[in-house]
This record gives structure tokens, sequence and C-alpha cells, in this order.
């Protein structure tokens, strides 16, 4: 069998150049179509999280993946309407009225630190003066940083709210890229598997496994730290007898997205409306009650975070916290709310992308050491545990020394 002819090879210049243009190109859809990104990350998100159950189904039931596919999918579309009934219309009410509280607690903030202002308080020898300090600065620099936050985000409750035509086109165009991307899956991986750069096989195949550990860690993981970690604040608000405990528990979940500082806005966010409502169930003074629920929220956060996380997420996405901080500045400043939310896992790629690149520029071997093994983090009890731990030790040291 004669060899077809292969055509003339395309000189270096000549690839710079057509590489040039297709960067050039995809830079301009980029630019045109920016909108739409965020709605097709978010169909690949749920994508990837539809995809294991069709596959469930397929194997396990042994149902056509087609079959399989349009049950996952008209299960989704019931799940976001039943959100939008009851239940769903509650929290989003909940929300609501505790975006107002912000609000009305910001817009109160300036006349709250003028009158602390003018007054010292003694803690014990010291004597505190805050006369000294430019709180009107301090506030106004604020609220000009919060308050148009909490504008669009008041703005984006209440469109859902009242099913704005636009949210609801969002949605069905979301959902319907969702469908067509899992209808499809087998053939567009298959199409996906077969890229590849001649003398790179080997490469490919451990960074896409090594990429893939680090987002379903993240994706399918954080989903359900964000279901429990949201179930658990809520019951645990009611519990406090706090108000908007429906809502809280909302944020409590949705904060998980964001590390470090989503929990901790989340946590003063309920201390103060603790200390700021009515009354409590337990008769204690505001700022007593306050008190209470920031304890209260820190325990259930270590706890969330020493017990659960570990045994769900594993170590794939072990980044050091000055690397996450970094990654939020960054990600919200180019993409906003989806930025925050996807700024881990796409850290935590960069980072190993990153690494093979230097690998490769100094000539050394990627794989020696591998860069896809992630180092795991020397074991540590939470600081209570530890503390229960050495104080029982404490004490059988003394029972032995009154015994001898």
């Amino acid at each position: 069998m004669s060899e077809q002819p292969r055509g003339p090879v395309w000189s270096t210049a000549t690839k710079i150049v057509v590489a040039l243009g297709i960067m050039a190109l995809l830079v301009a859809l980029l630019s045109r179509f920016l909108n739409i990104i965020p709605m097709l990350i978010l169909s690949a998100i749920l994508t990837f999280l539809v995809v294991p159950v069709v596959q469930f189904l397929h194997l396990r039931a042994r149902l056509p993946w087609g079959l399989a596919a349009n049950l996952v999918m008209l299960v989704v579309v019931l799940l976001i309407l039943g959100a939008s009934t009851a239940t769903g219309l509650a929290a989003i009410q909940q929300l609501q009225g505790l975006v107002l509280f912000i609000q009305r607690f910001l817009l109160s903030l300036p006349a709250t630190l003028e009158e602390l202002s003018a007054q010292q308080y003694a803690l014990g020898p010291w004597l505190l003066d805050i006369s000294q300090f430019d709180l009107a600065a301090i506030t106004e620099q604020l609220l000009g940083t919060v308050q148009p936050i909490l504008g669009r985000a008041s703005g984006l409750i209440a469109s859902i709210a009242t099913g704005a035509i636009e949210s609801i086109a969002r949605v069905v165009f979301v959902l319907a890229i969702t469908y067509f991307l899992t209808f499809d899956y087998r053939r567009i991986r298959a199409a996906l598997l077969k890229i590849s750069i001649p003398g790179f096989e080997e490469d490919f195949h451990r960074l896409r496994i090594a990429l893939s550990r680090i987002w379903h860690a993240f994706l399918r993981g954080q989903l359900l730290v964000v279901l429990l970690t949201g179930l658990l604040t809520w019951m645990l608000m009611t519990a406090l007898g706090v108000r908007f405990s429906l809502g809280l528990g909302v944020l409590g979940g949705l904060a998980k997205f964001i590390p470090v500082v989503g929990p901790t806005t989340a946590g003063l966010i309920a201390a103060l409306v603790a200390l700021f409502q009515p009354g409590n169930w337990f008769g204690l003074t505001p700022l007593g009650h306050a008190v209470l629920v920031i304890i209260c929220v820190i325990v259930l956060d270590q706890g969330i975070d020493y017990l659960l996380i570990p045994r769900i997420m594993g170590t794939s996405l072990n980044l050091h916290p000055v690397v996450i901080l970094i990654g939020l500045l960054i990600g919200a400043s180019l993409a906003g709310v989806l930025g925050l939310l996807l700024s881990a896992p796409t850290m935590a790629s960069a980072i190993l992308l990153g690494k093979y690149a230097y690998r490769k520029m100094f000539d050394l071997s990627p794989w020696d050491p591998p860069i896809d093994v992630l180092g795991r983090p020397a074991p540590q009890d939470p600081i209570l545990l530890r503390w229960l731990r050495a104080h029982r030790a404490r004490r059988k040291q003394s029972e032995a020394g009154g015994e001898g």
C-alpha cells in the first residue's frame, strides 16, 4: 500500500505566525463574548457533577447513556424548581432581610462610632482614648467598599426572588449546555484524549490525572462540605436563637467556597445579628449572646476543618493560607464572585503546571521526584483535644506523685 503524501512541512516561522493568529483570535472571542464565559464555566462544573450519576445509572442499572442523561437532567430541573418554591423562597426572603439588616447597620455605623469616639475606656491600668483615631475616615472607606457589594447582592437576590426573565434565561442556557455536554460526554472525552503532542504523551497523561484529582476534590468534595456546613450552621443558629437562622445557614454554607475569608465574614455577620437583635432565649446580654455565637461558630468551623474536610477532600488542595489569600485577590479582580469561588483549585492547578514548566525549562525530569504527588502535612490534632490530653497527662502525673 503506497504511502499518502504528507505535503510540505511548515517552517518554524509559519508555525509561530499560525500560533499567534490562533491566540489573537481566542483573545478577540473572549473579549467579545465575555458575558457568557461565567455561564459556560457553570455549565462545565454542573456537567462535572452530573456525569458520575449518569455513569452509575449506565453501569449499574444497565440504562443506555442517553436515557440515563435524560433522567438525571430531569431530576436536576425538578430540584431547581423545588428550590424556587416554599423552602427556597423562605431562604431568599431571609437572605434579603439579612442584607437589609447589614445595610442598616452600616448606615448607622458613623453615628455609633461618633458616640464611641467621644468616650474613654479603662482597661485595668490603661486608659483607651478612641478620640485620637480618625474613625470617620475609616468608616467612609468601609462604606465605600462594602455598600456597592451589598447593593449588587441585594439586586441579585431580588432578581432571583422575582424570577427575572434574564435570570430565567441564564438558568435555561446553563441547563441546555449542561445537557448537551452530558449527553455527548463520552464522545467529547474520547476526542480530548486523542489530543497529544508526539513525545509528550506520558506527560499529558499524568498531568491530566493530577488536574482531574484537584478539580474532583474541589467540585464534588467542596459541594458536600458546603451542604453539610449550611445545614449545621442553620441548626446551630436555630439552637442559639439567632434571627435569620436559615439565611445565615445559606450564607455559612456558601462562605465555605471562599477559604479563610468566607467563614470569618459569615461568623462576624452572625455575631452582629445576635448583638443587635431584641433578645435571646438564654437571657444573656446582647454582648454575651454575640460572644456565645462567636465561640460556637469557631468550634463548628474548626470541627469541620479538622474532622470533615480531610475525610472528604483529602490533601489534593494542600495550599498554604498565604497562597489562598493571594488567589482570592487575583480571582476577585479578574472574575468577581466566580473567581473567588474557583480561586483555590485554580491556584493548585497553576502551581502544578508551574512546577512542570520549571522542570522542563531547566532540563529536569518532572517525575523525579514526581510533581503530581502532593506532600501530606503532618497530622495535628485540634487545640482543644491537645489541651485535654495534656491536662490528663498532668493529672496522672500528679496522682502518681501523690501515691509515691
